[in-house]
C-alpha cells in the first residue's frame, strides 16, 4: 500500500474478536480511526486492490527494508526467469483467521486449498498491471504459482501444497521436509549455509551451519522454535497455525509427530490452533465481509462442503488455476462449469449460516452478485480502464 508505487508496506494484523459483527466493527474502526488518517496525515493514499496497477514491476528498490522480505527475494533471484515482479511478496492480501475444531482441522484445509480455483475466480482483483490489462486474472495467483513451479525452494510451500493431508501429522512433516526460511537467535536473522537445508534435516543433525545478514557463519543447533519456525514459514493457501509445547524437547515432538500423536507436544492439547485462509487478495470492504460470511457458511457445514468438491483433487485443482486464470467463471472444472460449482458452494454456504446462525446469510448478497453476473472485481477494474483510463481507475481503487 503507499502512493501508488509500493514504497510503503503496510501489514495490519487485529487481534481475536467473538463473531463476525465484532471483528468487522473492530477493522472498520482501525481503518477509520488509526490507518487512513494516519496515511492521510503523511500525504499517502490506500488502495482497496490486489496490486498496484500502475507499476510496472515491483523488484528490489520498492520493498520495505525487513529481513523476511529481504531473504524472500534473495531465494527467488537464485533461480531467475519467472515474471519480474513475482519475486517479491507484496501480493497484497486479506487473511482470515478462524478457530475451527482440531479433529476438523485437515477436512478444512484440503477442502479450501482444492477450492482454489473457485475462489480465483470468484475474488480475483489484479488484472491491471503496468497501466495494462494482462492476460490473467490475479497477480497473487499467478505470483505464486509461477514462484512455486520454477524455483526449487518454494516448490510444495505456496498455494498448493505437495499432496493432501491424510492428518495434521502428515502437514507438520510435509511442512519441515521444505527448506528452511529463516531461524532467530536473540533478535537475529539466520538463514543456511547449505540452501536446501530442510527443518527435518536441521532437526535430524542436532545442528547445522547458518549465517547472518553481515556474512558471519554460526553453528546453530536445532530448538524447538525452529520447528515451530518451520512450520510458520510455510504458506498452502490454508495454513495451519499451532503452538508446540515448549517443555517438549526436539526429539520428543519428532517422534509424536511420527507416531501420529502431534496434538501430545501441542500446547493446551492443540487447544487455540486455527486456520489462515489466505488465497484472496485486498478488496472492498463490503466484499471482503461477505467473504468472511462465505467462508464462515463453509465451515459451519464442512462435511457438505468436502463431499460437494471430492472429485476437486489437489491435482486438478491445481492443472484448473491456468484456464481460471485466463478465463475466470468461463472455465470449466472436473467437466462442469465453474459457475455450476459456484452455485452448489453458494447454497452449501447459505446453509451452514442459517444453521450456525453466527451471520446473517444477507451477508453473502455481493457475491451473489457477482456469481449471478459472472464477475469479479478484477473484471471491475479491467471495464474502467478501458472505458475511462487508468487515472479513473486509480481514484475509483482508492479507499
Amino acid at each position: 500500500m503507499g502512493n501508488d508505487y509500493g514504497y510503503c508496506t503496510v501489514e495490519m494484523a487485529l487481534p481475536p474478536e467473538d463473531g463476525f459483527a465484532a471483528a468487522r466493527a473492530a477493522w472498520h474502526d482501525t481503518l477509520d480511526s488509526l490507518l487512513l488518517p494516519a496515511m492521510a496525515a503523511e500525504g499517502l493514499s490506500v488502495m482497496a486492490h490486489g496490486c498496484q496497477p500502475r507499476t510496472e514491476t515491483l523488484g528490489r528498490e520498492y520493498l520495505a527494508d525487513k529481513g523476511h522480505y529481504q531473504f524472500w527475494l534473495a531465494q527467488a533471484e537464485r533461480f531467475p526467469g519467472h515474471y519480474a515482479s513475482d519475486a517479491w511478496p507484496g501480493f497484497a492480501a486479506v487473511q482470515f483467521n478462524i478457530d475451527v475444531p482440531l479433529p476438523d482441522v485437515m477436512t478444512v484445509c484440503n477442502t479450501l486449498i482444492n477450492m482454489t480455483p473457485l475462489l480465483c475466480a470468484w475474488g480475483a482483483n489484479s488484472a491491471v498491471f503496468g497501466e495494462r490489462v494482462q492476460p490473467w486474472q490475479s497477480l497473487r495467483m499467478r505470483g505464486y504459482m509461477e514462484l512455486s513451479e520454477s524455483n526449487p525452494f518454494f516448490a510444495d510451500r505456496l498455494l498448493f501444497p505437495r499432496r493432501s493431508y491424510s492428518g495434521l501429522a502428515q502437514y507438520m512433516r510435509d511442512a519441515w521436509a521444505t527448506s528452511i526460511f529463516e531461524v532467530t537467535r536473540a533478535g537475529m536473522i539466520y538463514r543456511p549455509v547449505a540452501p536446501e537445508l530442510t527443518t527435518a534435516e536441521f532437526a535430524a543433525a542436532g545442528e547445522a551451519e547458518f549465517v547472518d545478514f553481515h556474512g558471519a557463519k554460526r553453528t546453530l543447533s536445532c530448538t524447538v522454535d525452529d520447528l515451530a519456525a518451520g512450520l510458520v514459514f510455510y504458506w498452502p493457501a490454508v495454513r495451519v497455525r499451532m503452538r508446540l509445547d515448549e517443555t517438549c524437547g526436539v526429539a520428543e515432538i519428532l517422534a509424536a509427530v511420527a507416531a501420529e500423536r502431534p496434538e501430545s507436544v501441542l500446547r493446551d492439547g492443540g487447544r487455540g490452533t486455527f486456520v489462515e485462509i489466505r488465497h484472496l487478495p485486498t478488496m472492498s470492504r463490503q466484499e471482503t465481509f461477505a467473504w468472511l460470511a462465505m467462508i464462515t457458511g463453509w465451515l459451519e457445514n464442512i462435511e457438505q462442503c468436502a463431499e460437494l468438491f471430492s472429485p476437486w483433487s489437489l491435482d486438478r485443482s491445481r492443472a484448473a488455476m491456468p484456464r481460471v486464470q485466463a478465463h475466470g467463471w468461463h472455465a470449466e472444472v472436473a467437466g462442469a462449469p465453474l459457475t455450476q460449482w459456484g452455485q452448489q458452494a453458494f447454497a452449501v454456504a447459505e446453509e451452514g449460516l442459517r444453521q450456525g446462525k453466527t451471520v446473517p446469510a444477507e451477508e453473502l448478497e455481493p457475491l451473489a452478485r457477482r456469481l449471478k453476473d459472472r464477475t469479479n472485481p478484477s473484471a471491475d477494474a479491467t471495464a474502467c480502464l478501458r472505458a475511462e483510463g487508468i487515472e479513473a481507475l486509480v481514484e475509483k481503487l482508492r479507499m
